[in-house]
Order: structure tokens, then sequence, then C-alpha cells
């Protein structure tokens, strides 16, 4: 349930900035990348034991979550797009 929640919250959020322009894409592109950054170096410097689930796994997940993530934006701001009126 947990894992659900994360990743709606993040497709959701970039989709949400993407939707109503509230930031550059660039912007938030480079915020996911350091949120990813962070989340793996943060499990690669916690000790593994042998019943831990292996780095190359938890490594793959944050690499999907960070997909969801830019995945959202561009479904946000494609979305934005759609909806303008185009001009004549």
């Amino acid at each position: 349930m947990a894992g659900f929640l994360i990743a709606s919250i993040a497709g959701l959020l970039p989709f949400l900035v993407g939707r109503f322009r509230l930031g550059r894409p660039w912007l938030v592109v480079g915020v996911g990348g350091l949120l990813a950054l962070g989340w793996l170096v943060a499990l690669a410097a916690k000790p593994t034991g042998t019943s831990e689930v292996p780095l190359w796994y938890l490594g793959g997940m944050v690499i999907l979550l960070y997909a969801i993530w830019c995945g959202g934006l561009w479904l946000g701001l494609r979305l934005r797009r759609m909806r303008q009126a185009t001009p004549g």
C-alpha cells in the first residue's frame, strides 16, 4: 500500500506542476533527479545484511519512480498544451 501511495504522489505532484505551470519543467526534472540521487546515496550508505533486498533492485525501483516523476510532468505539460486555444 505504501508503494502505491509513493508512486501516486511521484506522478501526481509533477503532473499538477506541469498542468498549472507552477514551475519550469527543467527545474522540476532537476529536483526529481536530486531526490532520486539522494535516495540512491542513502540506500547505498546503509549497511546490508544477508536477508535484505539487493542494492541493484532498490536502485531500479528509484529509477522507476524517477521515470514516473518525469512521465507525470510530461503528461501535465501535454494536457496544458492541448487545453490552450489555437490561434486563428
